[in-house]
């Protein structure tokens, strides 16, 4: 897989290290966060499947006839099943993921739930901003479903990015996207450093993969996970802080890895209503409907394009 060496290569060669969160995401890895939706401490998941069913009917309306439904990072698509029974005549959902091993595993399943429904599951990294792996047409009823908070894991530049990518490529005519919100800290972290060690697990994930995939030779018990919360970019971050000296090898190039160094691994974006209208409307897109729960742990919004601009 040339683009993952490639960025390995980058990451681990700058003075403050890092590694794209996206590779995470193999089979075994997407199987890790499958485990970590359904932890006591991660909220995200449980507070969003708990918006959609209790607003269904209303995002249902919202969505209209015809949707052609597309999830970028699909993951396990089970949260699109809440809702679309519901919707008026769907005529296709699109799952795209960048393991393509997994979303094709669990469409099989998704296609028997859901018989009436064309599926077209798709690998596709859908940080890249790549034109869309099949063909659009634009006078289509086009939704893009974007939940779990993936959003956060974008810089904020890159998110606005993302949203006109949508808009430009996709021809997305709607987006139906969950953002995680600001909130105590110790929540924050916990969610994001379970007692069971899972989050830790999918944190060094990547490091086994660089091991099978690009001939690593690194020792994972070397690394400790940390979920740190930037409280001036309000966002977690996941790092691996390395316990000793270490010289890695990486497909025959070798990297030093000081003690007490940190890889950066992934970062979570946290947004208040406001900032996140803010966010939207700089993409080109405009805030239809709120919907959030009891405790304000989370929001998923209604976006619709912004014709005013």
């Amino acid at each position: 897989m040339k683009s993952f060496l490639q960025e390995v290569s980058l990451g681990l060669s700058k003075k403050n290290k890092k590694l794209n969160s996206k590779w995470f995401y193999d089979f075994h890895g997407s199987k890790l966060f499958e485990q970590i939706t359904k932890l006591e401490e991660y909220y995200p998941t449980r507070t969003e499947k708990k918006i959609l069913r209790d607003n269904k009917i209303e995002i249902a309306s919202k969505i209209g006839k015809s949707a052609v439904l597309i999830e970028p990072g699909a993951g396990d698509i089970k949260k699109i099943a809440i809702f679309l029974g519901s919707l008026d005549n769907p005529k296709k959902y699109i799952p795209l993921d960048i393991s393509e091993d997994y979303i094709t595993k669990i469409s099989k399943g998704f296609k028997k739930k859901f018989p009436n429904v064309a599926i077209a599951p798709k690998a596709y990294d859908f940080s890249r901003n790549n034109k869309p792996p099949f063909k659009v047409n634009s006078s289509e009823n086009i939704v893009i479903f974007f939940p779990g908070s993936t959003l956060g894991n974008f810089e904020k530049k890159d998110g606005i990015k993302f949203l006109k990518m949508l808009k430009s490529k996709f021809k997305a005519k709607m987006i139906i996207i969950g953002v995680d919100l600001i909130k105590d800290i110790p929540t924050l972290i916990s969610a994001y450093d379970d007692k069971k060690g899972v989050t830790a697990n999918f944190n060094k994930n990547i490091l086994r993969r660089i091991n099978t995939e690009l001939g690593g030779n690194i020792d994972l018990n070397s690394y400790k996970h940390l979920a740190i919360y930037n409280k001036s970019k309000k966002r977690i971050e996941m790092r691996l802080k390395c316990k000793k000296n270490s010289n890695i090898k990486v497909n025959g190039s070798k990297y030093l890895i000081k003690k007490n160094e940190e890889i950066h691994t992934e970062n979570s974006h946290k947004y208040s209503i406001k900032s996140f209208k803010n966010l939207a409307n700089k993409a080109g897109w405009k805030i239809k409907k709120t919907w959030v729960d009891n405790k304000k742990l989370f929001s998923v919004h209604c976006l619709a394009l912004d014709k005013s601009g």
